[in-house]
């Protein structure tokens, strides 16, 4: 059987050899209805069923380029990861994570085709888990799923409220897509669905051949669209669409395993659960080994312990932010912020540690900050970021030694043209490790580096590219003060 299977990948393998380009289709899935679905919508009755909550395990892994860069952040898995327990409540099946994070710096896997997605999985699976592989580009598409191996998602469609990962997962647990059998065409080159296509006979809105047509399933209405469409407020297409009867009706968006968008779709029919839960229970028996009830951190409270909430931190050059644990914690997700001249909020750092503590170093003086603290673990990722603590940062001289001044700071040319290099030119008494910034005039910082720089004159080049024309601040800051000066993109 593992043969078998492992043939059946290198087909798909051979025949989408190099999308790996940009997002081409929403889900990249190999087309076909599994062979297990088949037998058991031919007769449901042969198949063990149960009431009871089923507990899953995913192992997540998250995979960057060789230099380790372009990692999805964790924040924003657990809230793929709450959207993805919230999708599946009504199934009666819940996702836990096994085994924390799993970090890969592969190239070739951070943007891949179906061939070395395979490798990947294969290089990478955790046993007895739903392996779901984080990544830049799943074969130029949001994601797939290759049954019985895993499920690569890009990571630019797996946000809070996005579907594509309980989609993958449809899949992962024998669910073709609501129009199987259009894939690849496009109904709209027809006045109306012809009797078969791709050799399948088209589904009828009588429901007279549910059972051999599209999906298989008969609480799910014809669907012909394999392209990604948006919904009316009630859910169903905007498409009037006819089917080989000529009888005219809308698709229903509601399905996520319809290729409607993330604002329409959000739930799975009875009969898609039954197959779902059905192949949970008798062909994947070995990810149902936990079954004890979940932990969750509804109503988890956050208390500060450092610094206290209003301090003035004299050193700049690091800082411990630390809070209480929590209970049942798994980690943390640790949010920095800065508060612009004008009052707004704006995100300068996004932490994830497993600990109680965060490590912070090269404040920006003469700031206020905001942070927050946001607790999960493995079953829940839905638990919200705590009150806001504050402190603020001075802009302190170390008296004990002579100031360090920075001397001839100008910025050269000044106005200069959007797109190109700008040159920052200054004058140091003593080598020193300083921080250059780019800042909006609201106080947003747009690019930050650091600079090793030595005695007397230094020039540094700072790239315009994707400036807007506008008013820009340049700064140079250092543990004992900063400078800043003003640019004008033109």
């Amino acid at each position: 059987m593992k043969k078998l299977l492992l043939l059946s990948l290198v087909s798909i393998a051979a025949l989408f050899p190099g999308r790996a380009q940009e997002i081409e289709e929403y889900c990249g899935t190999p087309p076909g209805v599994v062979e297990w679905l088949q037998d058991f919508q031919a007769n449901p009755a042969a198949f063990l069923r149960s009431p009871d909550l089923l507990y899953v395990p995913v192992a997540v892994h998250i995979v960057g380029d060789d230099g380790g860069e372009g990692h999805f952040p964790v924040s924003r898995i657990l809230n793929a990861f709450c959207t993805l327990n919230e999708d599946f409540e009504a199934s009666n099946i819940q996702f836990f994570i096994e085994g924390g994070f799993h970090y890969i710096n592969n190239s070739e896997y951070y943007g891949h085709n179906y061939g070395k997605g395979i490798e990947m999985m294969e290089r990478n699976n955790v046993p007895d888990a739903v392996n779901c592989y984080f990544v830049n580009d799943p074969a130029g598409s949001c994601g797939y799923t290759l049954y019985n191996l895993g499920i690569a998602l890009n990571k630019g469609c797996t946000t809070a409220g996005s579907h594509t990962w309980a989609h993958e997962i449809g899949h992962f647990l024998s669910l073709p897509h609501t129009f199987a059998g259009w894939e690849d065409v496009n109904y709209f080159d027809y006045e109306q669905a012809p009797a078969s296509i791709n050799g399948k006979p088209v589904e009828q809105v009588n429901r007279s051949n549910c059972q051999s047509a599209g999906d298989g399933f008969c609480d799910t209405p014809p669907d012909y669209i394999s392209t990604r469409w948006g919904c009316r407020p009630d859910g169903m297409s905007n498409a009037l669409l006819r089917d080989p009867a000529g009888t005219a009706f809308r698709p229903d968006g509601t399905l996520i395993m319809s290729y409607s968008t993330d604002d329409c779709a959000g739930r799975f029919s009875e009969a898609q659960t039954e197959a779902m839960r059905a192949n949970l229970l008798n062909q994947r028996p070995n990810l149902l080994y936990n079954q004890e009830d979940g932990i969750f951190l509804e109503g988890a409270d956050i208390t500060s312990v450092s610094p206290i909430d209003g301090a003035v931190i004299t050193d700049v050059s690091s800082l411990t932010l630390e809070w209480e644990p929590v209970g049942n914690a798994d980690g943390y997700i640790v949010q920095l912020n800065l508060l612009s001249n004008i009052g707004l909020e704006i995100v300068y750092q996004t932490f994830h540690t497993t600990g109680n503590k965060a490590e912070i170093s090269n404040l920006i003086s003469d700031r206020d900050w905001l942070w927050r603290v946001r607790p999960y673990n493995r079953y829940d990722g839905c638990a919200g970021y705590s009150n806001s603590f504050t402190f603020e940062t001075g802009n302190f001289i170390n008296t004990t030694r002579e100031e360090v001044a920075l001397t001839d700071f100008h910025i050269q040319p000044n106005p200069q043209d959007a797109g190109g290099d700008v040159a920052v030119k200054f004058d140091l008494p003593i080598a020193l490790e300083l921080q250059l910034s780019l800042y909006s005039m609201a106080g947003q910082r747009i690019h930050t580096e650091r600079l090793n720089a030595h005695y007397g004159l230094n020039t540094a080049v700072l790239s315009t590219d994707n400036l807007e024309p506008g008013l820009y601040l340049i700064g140079l800051e250092h543990a004992q003060g900063r400078q800043v000066r003003k640019i004008v993109i033109q």
